[in-house]
Parts: C-alpha cells; structure tokens; sequence
C-alpha cells in the first residue's frame, strides 16, 4: 500500500491506462483501511481517549 501511495503521490502519471491501473489496485485496498480505522478507533474508545 505505501509503495502504491508513494507512486501515486509523487510520480506525474502521464498515461492515463497506468493511472486507471493504480487507482483499481487503490481501490483493493479499501477493505484494509476500513478494518484498521475501526480498529484503531476501538483502541482509541477501549482507552477512553475521546
């Protein structure tokens, strides 16, 4: 996942089948993210921190 952001974030993609390509891998990702945010915030509620 980082190496895709640090491509996507850094690189001027100039052909529009790479960016398409990057963004689908992108979005494979989605259910990854979702998971460590809610259980980052379980953390966060768990230690009453909020």
């Amino acid at each position: 996942m980082r190496s895709l952001r640090n491509q996507m974030v850094n690189e001027y993609m100039e052909d529009p089948a790479i960016l398409a390509s990057a963004l689908q891998t992108a979005h494979a990702f989605v259910p990854t993210l979702i998971s460590s945010a809610t259980t980052m915030r379980e953390e966060i509620q768990r230690r009453n921190l909020v």
